[in-house]
């Protein structure tokens, strides 16, 4: 059963990561790669909170709130930076804080990172926190359903076709693309926060390029503005890897080869997206 409930609780962390990527990059054509540093910070700040002896609500907020900062900070980045140099900057913040997270060793514990991450006492049973998950990851589905639906929906897939067009109706391109980027980063704060509850452990291998790949691979797949699509595409990627597991290799290079699988899709997905494959009605 263990096994069972760590694949569930991936399931679910995915699902609330992808949910704020999925409007920005899917829905919205907003190539924003820095949201591995959300996740992260959210992650490094609510265990650097718990560590000193404060509440797990404070840490919680703490994680939370850092997050939502470093979203403005990106959308704001976002308003004054074109579309392609927007990818690469946020992009090369996820080199950057990588590096702080290894070279501060008085503050997040190097490479060595920081062990024995508490999780609150309700959620002391395996089953527990995946039934919390679940909660979680429903609300944040419900929610994204609900923008889908609406007229910030509406914009959001606009801004993807046609920016020009958008603002010619009223509607300032700009402000919908930092909406949806301060969402996603929103969205990678909760999902490191209920990850790192999983497995109690953090280091600088937690966040960066592995799950870059892995969230990528999924905001392709499912580019179409549906939940059930999306949540399909979550689903297919997170058990993937799984398939490795039939074949007798050593445990030393698994890792690696997860990562070559997810990134061999993810160059599939490129071409094929390239070729046209998801085209969709355009809105505008």
């Amino acid at each position: 059963m263990g096994y069972l409930y760590t694949q569930i609780a991936r399931f679910l962390e995915n699902v609330v990561i992808e949910t704020g990527q999925h409007l920005t990059m899917s829905i919205a054509g907003i190539l924003f790669l820095g949201f591995p540093v959300s996740l992260s910070l959210g992650a490094y700040v609510f265990a650097i909170i718990e560590k000193t002896g404060d509440s797990m609500v404070l840490a919680v907020i703490g994680a939370l709130c850092s997050s939502l900062v470093l979203g403005v900070l990106f959308a704001l980045l976002y308003r004054r930076l074109s579309n392609d140099s927007f990818a690469v900057f946020s992009l090369a913040s996820v080199l950057a804080f990588d590096a702080v997270l290894r070279s501060w060793d008085s503050l997040t514990g190097g490479v060595l990172g920081i062990p024995g991450v508490s999780r609150p006492g309700f959620l002391s049973s395996f089953l527990m926190l995946v039934l919390f998950q679940a909660v979680v990851a429903f609300l944040f589905l419900l929610f994204e359903y609900g923008i889908l639906r609406s007229p910030l929906g509406r914009s959001l897939q606009a801004h993807k076709e046609s920016k020009i067009f958008l603002d010619s109706l009223g509607v300032h391109s700009k402000n919908i693309g930092s909406l949806a980027i301060i969402f996603a980063s929103f969205s990678g704060a909760v999902g490191g926060i209920i990850m790192i509850w999983r497995i109690q452990f953090l280091d600088p291998t937690f966040g960066g390029i592995p799950i870059l790949l892995i969230v990528l691979t999924m905001s392709i797949l499912a580019v179409k503005p549906r939940v059930l699509w999306m949540v399909g595409a979550v689903l297919f990627v997170t058990l993937l890897p799984e398939i490795l597991r039939l074949f007798p290799l050593p445990s030393s290079i698994v890792g690696h080869l997860r990562l070559l699988l997810y990134s061999a899709l993810l160059i599939l997905l490129v071409n094929k997206l390239s070729s046209g494959y998801t085209s969709e009605k355009r809105l505008v």
